[in-house]
């Protein structure tokens, strides 16, 4: 017992370790992706989105989490809006500098 009230510093000092390192784990939540804002042109659908932006995720998955992450009740949208997407799924878009062998000019 006199070893803990000689040594109390050390162990108020190791607690505040053990809570810091608690509060940075699940301060860093790896879940939360940075958004990007997308503007919708004329003729854009969900679906040519997902077509676009969805990389490896299934176009209806996609659309289905868009379509939460924007509070929409429908999948309709329309030319002028703006949508959220997360800012990794924008690697995805076609890059439109990009010319191959069967590209008509």
């Amino acid at each position: 017992m006199t070893i803990i009230r000689q040594n109390s510093y050390l162990i108020v000092f190791f607690a505040l370790i053990v809570v810091f390192t608690f509060y940075a784990i699940l301060s860093h939540n790896t879940n939360s992706a940075q958004m990007s804002q997308v503007e919708i042109e004329e003729g854009d659908t969900l679906w040519t989105l997902a077509e676009s932006f969805s990389g490896t995720t299934p176009h209806h998955e996609w659309i289905e989490d868009i379509m939460k992450e924007n509070n929409l009740s429908t999948p309709k949208i329309i030319a002028g809006q703006s949508l959220k997407i997360p800012s990794d799924q924008l690697k995805f878009a076609p890059d439109e500098t990009i010319k191959f062998a069967g590209d008509a000019e």
